[in-house]
């Protein structure tokens, strides 16, 4: 009889861990395909891809973002440091990669989003954060901005030559740029939004020669104003740089190299400065690996918030 129930009482404990290593394994393997199944993209990158091709076309607006930027204007503008500027590498080849990076960037700046939970002991309401969660709101938005840059590779950076991406992260209090000058950016695109202040001025169209110079020395007093734009708040614009391939070997692009890119420049600060918190993404085409972190160190921004030039096109 004892033997029996020691037999029948192994039996049924392996009956059980059976079942819990096959459900375990079932729940990872589909948390697994889960995180590497491709995810849609919420913006209009097709759309911005296709308007890019366009040599006359030298900036895009992507639109479809709203809720991703805004989710960033909380945790980095609203409740972020107030003086960071970070620059960091994203894999962007797939869902599982680029969220992975997201997060460490998110964790890296901002604090997790709190969540309401009902029921304290006391009456009171209990409170949580969002850490690791697969659903991190800022995570989710970054890994966005970042898949969808990644998107846009056209030309000999298409075909799976550039899949990853460089984010930068600049949050000033103190932003008192002086009369910044304009200028194109050396590489082939990048993704720009403002989350809080001015944003960034840049010409709709092409520039020639001789208007390059005039705004470069003049500013905006020798600019043609009505082709000079402000990018508003939240708005994600991607514009071409000295870079891009847009097929046209004639002699006009080779002497002039900024034919195709868009001219822009941060804005001049206002008064006694103010917060101006920007994102920025650029193709990693190149072997600059560079990645910093700078934290509470204030800065006044005199020269603009502009990219640190790659060793790629030094």
């Amino acid at each position: 009889m004892t033997r029996n129930t020691s037999q029948c009482r192994l039996f049924f404990v392996t009956v059980i861990f059976t079942s819990f290593y096959e459900t375990h394994s079932l729940i990872a393997s589909s948390v697994a395909r889960q995180l590497n199944k491709p995810q849609t993209l919420d913006g209009n990158w097709n759309e911005a891809k296709l308007s890019l091709r366009n040599p006359n076309c030298c900036v895009v607006s992507v639109t479809g973002l709203e809720p991703h930027l805004k989710v960033l204007q909380e945790q980095l503008a609203d409740d972020g440091p107030g003086d960071i500027d970070l620059r960091a590498r994203i894999r962007a080849s797939s869902h599982a990669t680029a969220y992975h990076d997201c997060l460490q960037i998110r964790r890296s700046v901002a604090s997790p989003s709190p969540i309401i939970l009902a029921g304290g002991g006391n009456g009171g309401d209990v409170f949580a954060t969002e850490d690791d969660d697969d659903d991190d709101p800022c995570g989710r938005a970054l890994e966005e901005l970042a898949r969808g840059m990644a998107s846009l590779a056209d030309g000999p950076l298409g075909g799976g030559a550039c899949t990853d991406v460089f984010v930068r992260i600049v949050c000033a209090s103190n932003y008192r740029a002086r009369e910044p000058p304009y200028h194109t950016d050396k590489a082939p695109l990048r993704g720009y939004v403002t989350l809080r202040g001015a944003g960034t001025e840049y010409m709709t169209r092409t520039c020639r020669p001789m208007e390059y110079v005039t705004l470069r020395t003049l500013g905006d007093d020798g600019s043609p104003s009505k082709c000079v734009k402000m990018a508003d708040e939240l708005e994600f614009i991607v514009m071409k740089g000295d870079y891009y391939d847009c097929g046209d070997s004639s002699w006009v692009t080779k002497l002039w190299r900024r034919a195709f890119a868009c001219v822009h420049r941060s804005p001049p600060g206002v008064g006694n400065g103010g917060r101006r918190v920007i994102v920025s993404f650029d193709l990693a085409d190149g072997d600059d690996d560079r990645e910093w972190f700078q934290a509470d160190t204030k800065r006044e921004w005199r020269n603009g918030m502009t990219q640190r030039k790659s060793r790629l096109v030094a």
